[in-house]
């Protein structure tokens, strides 16, 4: 029994049901993974063909000059035993970059950004360090942007931190409802969410934001409604009872589905009507059912 449990915790928070095609969305499920870590390669992400050569051709005369600040940010992005975020990598990155164009000779910064200005109008600006904290920039936009493939111990993971339901009494037709879901991003990367509605029939009721993701950072909370209130040939009948709202981050590169990471029941029936409700719910976040796992791993091996 002992040895299944770490499963049933993961299986318990990362799939908590398998959730079928829909028709014009597609909810899917997609397994949590920690990507193995890195050695320090320099300036450059490290999984992305492109980034390394923008970063190798366009940090120049300065590549060599930048690398002890690239391999610690290399060292940095495992996330597991840096105990940082993404977010915090990255700023120490820039940090370390500008310690390095100040910290240089006076012969240094002379023979250095005379070559840059020369070899990159981009650099052009005023003092000897101007141009070293350019290409530093640069070099933070490279690894920030194209870089995240190359981040071990990544968790995207969102906890449901409130949520409330309001059944909209109409006189003329039948009721609507609206729920309001609040979440904190307690994982280590930031990332872009949403929240569903479905209808009884597993179609989509209703997606907020409905024309675009809204970012998350690190350690922020957000608060998103989703309602039958939109579309008038959407309402109370059209739902289950209890309704279902699913909560989503995008976890995957490129264009993919979001990955559902909690399915909330809401009644739809709460009283008094026409008032938010407090409907309880407390589900492991990724984040905690890896904490978990680890935990019981640990004392496994004693």
């Amino acid at each position: 029994m002992g040895r299944r449990l770490p499963t049933k915790i993961l299986a318990f928070s990362l799939g908590f049901t398998l959730f079928s095609y829909l028709t014009n969305s597609s909810i899917s499920r997609q397994p949590l993974s920690l990507k193995p870590a890195f050695a320090g390669n320099g300036c450059g992400p490290q999984n992305s063909t492109t980034g390394y050569i923008l970063t190798k051709y366009f940090l120049y005369p300065y590549n060599d000059r930048f690398k002890p600040a690239c391999d610690q940010h290399d060292t940095c992005y495992d996330l597991t035993s840096s105990g940082k975020t993404k977010e915090q990598c990255d700023n120490e990155f820039r940090q370390n970059l500008y310690r390095i164009c100040e910290d240089r000779s006076l012969w240094q910064k002379l023979s250095e950004d005379v070559v840059g200005y020369i070899t990159n109008p981009k650099l052009w600006g005023t003092g000897l360090t101007e141009p070293c904290k350019r290409q530093a920039d640069y070099a933070v936009w490279a690894v920030s942007t194209l870089g995240e493939s190359s981040v071990s111990g990544a968790i995207y993971s969102l906890k449901v931190q409130n949520v409330k339901v309001k059944r909209i009494d109409d006189w003329w037709g039948d009721d609507e409802l609206s729920v309001c879901v609040t979440v904190k991003n307690d994982g280590n990367l930031n990332t872009e969410w949403d929240l569903v509605l479905l209808k009884k029939n597993g179609e989509i009721a209703d997606t907020e934001p409905d024309t675009y993701e809204r970012n998350i950072a690190v350690g922020a909370t957000d608060t998103e409604y989703v309602t039958t209130n939109n579309d008038p040939s959407v309402s109370v009948s059209n739902l289950s009872n209890p309704a279902k709202v699913v909560v989503r981050v995008d976890d995957y590169s490129g264009v993919a589905p979001f990955t559902p990471v909690a399915s909330i029941n809401v009644p739809t029936n709460l009283r008094p009507y026409d008032k938010y409700n407090t409907v309880a719910f407390n589900q492991l976040s990724r984040r905690e059912a890896y904490e978990q796992i680890k935990q019981i791993k640990a004392g496994q091996q004693r």
